[in-house]
Formats: C-alpha cells, sequence, structure tokens
C-alpha cells in the first residue's frame, strides 16, 4: 500500500480559511480605527436622523463592520485588478451588513420598520443600502490608495538601501584596489632606501628594516579586512611615519596620542593612513624645515573624533577638495550616510588639521 502526499501549493484549503480570512492580520488599533470611522459617520448621520442616536450607531457598525471584513479577507492590496476585488468585497459586505441591520434591528430589538419585507421593498432601506455601498467604497478607495502610496516609499526606500549597499561595496572594492596598488609601490622604494643604507649606513639600513616589517605586520592583515581597529590604524601609521622620518631626517616629527580605550573602536581600513600622506605631501614636504605631525582620538557624547595634526606649509587653494579626500568623504558617505563628518581646518601661524567623527558604537 503507498501513499503520496499533495505539494504543499496543492493541498485543499480548509473549509474555515475563507471564513477567518477577514480576521487575519487585524490588531486592536485596526478594530479601534474601524470602530471610531463609523462612530463619525453615525454622528454625522445623526444630525438629520430626528430619532435616537443609537439608530445610526448600530447601522454604521453592522455595514463598517462587515465591509471591512471582507475587504479584509479579499485583500485585493498588490494583487492583479486591485479595485475590481475592492469593489466586490463592498458590495459583499454591503449586502451581509444590510442583513446585519435587519437582524440586529428587526430580530434581536424589534424595532418597528425593520422587518424582512419592509427591508426588502421599503424604498428608504435600499436608498441606506446604497448609502453604504458608496461610503464603504470610498473609504476602501482611501485606503488602498494610502497603501499603495506606502508600498511605493517602502519600495523606494529600499531601493535607496541597495543602492547604498552597492556603494559601500563599490568602495570597498575600490579601496582593496588602491592597497593592491600602493603597498608594493610602497614597498619597493623603502626596499631601495635600505638597499641604498645597507652600501652607506648598515645600523641605520637595519633600524629601517625594522620598521618596515612593522608596517607590514600591521599592514597585511588590512588586506583582507573590511574593517579594523583604530589601534591597528595607528600602529600601522607609526610604522609608515618611523619610515618616513628616516628618509626625511629631522625634518619630520611626529607624536601619537590614542587613548588606551579607544584602540579597540572599529575604523575603516586605510582612512587614517590617506590623512596621514596627505600631510606629508601637502604639509611637511613642501616646507623647507618640515614638520612635525600629530595623531590624536578623542571621544566624547557618543562620538569619536580622529585627527590628524601637522605645522606644516598650511592649506593651500585647492587643498581639501582634491580627488583623494573627495574619495574619503565618499567613503564615509558610503560607510555611515550622515552619521559621520570630515573636516579640514588651517591653523595658525600655519598648519592644518583634518578631523574624522564617527559614531562611538558605528562599525
Amino acid at each position: 500500500m503507498t501513499s503520496s502526499t499533495l505539494p504543499s501549493g496543492d493541498r485543499p484549503v480548509p473549509w474555515w480559511d475563507p471564513v477567518v480570512g477577514g480576521c487575519r492580520g487585524v490588531s486592536w488599533q485596526t478594530v479601534a480605527l474601524i470602530l471610531a470611522i463609523n462612530t463619525g459617520y453615525a454622528a454625522i448621520l445623526s444630525v438629520e436622523d430626528t430619532r435616537p442616536f443609537w439608530h445610526p450607531f448600530i447601522t454604521a457598525q453592522c455595514f463598517g463592520l462587515a465591509i471591512a471584513y471582507f475587504v479584509n479577507a479579499a485583500s485585493p492590496w498588490g494583487k492583479v485588478r486591485p479595485v475590481l476585488r475592492l469593489v466586490g468585497a463592498v458590495a459583499m459586505g454591503t449586502a451581509v451588513g444590510y442583513f446585519l441591520v435587519f437582524l440586529v434591528k428587526g430580530v434581536i430589538i424589534g424595532e418597528k420598520g425593520y422587518s424582512f419585507v419592509e427591508m426588502v421593498t421599503d424604498s428608504h432601506k435600499a436608498w441606506t443600502l446604497l448609502s453604504g455601498f458608496g461610503n464603504g467604497l470610498f473609504v476602501s478607495l482611501f485606503f488602498l490608495l494610502k497603501f499603495r502610496e506606502a508600498r511605493t516609499r517602502a519600495a523606494m526606500l529600499k531601493a535607496d538601501a541597495d543602492r547604498n549597499l552597492l556603494s559601500k561595496q563599490a568602495i570597498e572594492a575600490e579601496l582593496k584596489l588602491m592597497q593592491a596598488q600602493v603597498e608594493p609601490h610602497f614597498l619597493f622604494n623603502t626596499l631601495a632606501s635600505v638597499q641604498f643604507l645597507t652600501e652607506t649606513d648598515p645600523p641605520k639600513a637595519g633600524l629601517m628594516l625594522g620598521h618596515l616589517l612593522a608596517y607590514l605586520r600591521a599592514a597585511l592583515p588590512q588586506l583582507r579586512s573590511n574593517s579594523t581597529t583604530l589601534g591597528q590604524e595607528s600602529d600601522l601609521a607609526q610604522a609608515y611615519l618611523s619610515i618616513m622620518r628616516m628618509r626625511m631626517g629631522p625634518r619630520l616629527g611626529f607624536v601619537i596620542d590614542i587613548p588606551a580605550e579607544l584602540r579597540s573602536h572599529r575604523f575603516p581600513p586605510m582612512l587614517l593612513m590617506s590623512l596621514v600622506e596627505n600631510a606629508i605631501k601637502h604639509g611637511i614636504e613642501p616646507q623647507a624645515e618640515g614638520g612635525t605631525i600629530r595623531l590624536e582620538a578623542r571621544s566624547d557624547a557618543g562620538r569619536i573624533a580622529v585627527s590628524v595634526v601637522d605645522n606644516g606649509h598650511g592649506l593651500a587653494d585647492k587643498i581639501g577638495s582634491g580627488v583623494g579626500l573627495t574619495n574619503l568623504r565618499g567613503r564615509l558617505r558610503a560607510l555611515y550616510a550622515d552619521q559621520a563628518r570630515f573636516t579640514l581646518e588651517e591653523l595658525a601661524p600655519h598648519g592644518a588639521r583634518a578631523t574624522v567623527e564617527l559614531p562611538y558604537d558605528a562599525e
């Protein structure tokens, strides 16, 4: 004896599924909103109705709840021919609401004028039926349009999020490419300096080779990482500055002031190096007597600020709008949206300060 199971899509729908479909996903806030709308409509009807308020109140609640039930059961939102589905649901809800008015007023309460025959033959009751359908359709169309608007807005936000994710991935891919290009260039130049010092000053060559090894130990793990720590970035900058100080001699000095509690904070790779390289290229090298570079970090009010300060040449007219800093701003925007900030300011009597501010708990 063999048995077979139907695919999930071919399984018969339980008989109770359409019955409870109108209540599926309905919260108490939704029910309260529907009751409030129905009560407001009853208040409008009571202006011209000389009968007690409970008359229009029962009528409005019967029609409103029945229409809301069938509209929710049909769930025309996002389906094929949503308006046609909505009209059909409102028509069915209106018919059931009309029957509920007869059931409550005619059968339960026993109100005169609400017998079955009168409900079918009275022209005034027919106007109530048409009015309930029209008002129910108007309210349902309003919510359908609001739903479409919300869905369109959600799709736009999702598209923006996807574009930001792609932008972030593109920035990181560009960073990997930049690392792959910069690392060999810097490595070969330093090895050439080591080779020269080996012939002219062997102790100094050994010292530079030690700095190079420290640089590589700090740099190589970052080639496979999208995020490092501020401590790793400062170690990389220290090794780089040590090598550059041996090349430039007394023209370059540097101080690193990174609090121990901030060293473990996550920080974008190569961001600090970009600021250090920029300070040497535009601040220290153009100045005959050189200068000092200072790396410092601080945290305040849920944010962390990392600065590279130099007392070099200062800001020229075009410094700050170049490709390097433009890419840096683009990276911050892709990684942190509007939660990060980059500032570049000139210091008196000469020099510059570049500061990156990030959320303290940001990745």
